[in-house]
């Protein structure tokens, strides 16, 4: 399912990284819920070197009102949507599984996880036009 996203402001932190150094994105996760995070939670994959098989940017933050804060902008635009079964402790990564073995066109330019408070969890994905 495509639908249309407007663009939203992240604070959070980030890291370069690859799908072949899970021990490094887990790392960046621990770090941010230790910092205290509230509110929605939204990962961010973007500055992709290729596809899912080289390396991109990580950041993980919540969304604030207004640019004064350094972060990142989710641009507005068509993605396709995931909804991640949640009731599975690696729902996610079962998601992006079907993702990466899937025939969907990837654009790679900013794909993200969304995890809303109430605790569901839809991933993003740029797609081409």
């Amino acid at each position: 399912m495509k639908t249309l996203f407007t663009e939203k402001h992240i604070v959070g932190t980030g890291i370069r990284t690859n799908n072949a150094t899970p021990k490094a994105i887990g790392q960046l996760w621990e770090n941010v819920m230790a910092s205290g995070l509230q509110g929605d939670i939204f990962a961010i994959y973007h500055n992709y070197e290729s596809d899912f098989t080289g390396d991109y940017d990580l950041y993980i933050g919540t969304e604030v009102n207004g640019a004064n804060e350094e972060g990142i902008i989710i641009p507005t635009g068509q993605y396709v949507v995931i909804v991640v079964d949640a009731s599975q402790e690696n729902g996610v990564f079962l998601a992006w599984t079907e993702i990466w073995q899937s025939d969907i066109a990837r654009a790679y330019k900013t794909d993200f996880e969304y995890y809303a408070q109430d605790g569901t969890v839809k991933i993003y994905l740029s797609v081409k036009e």
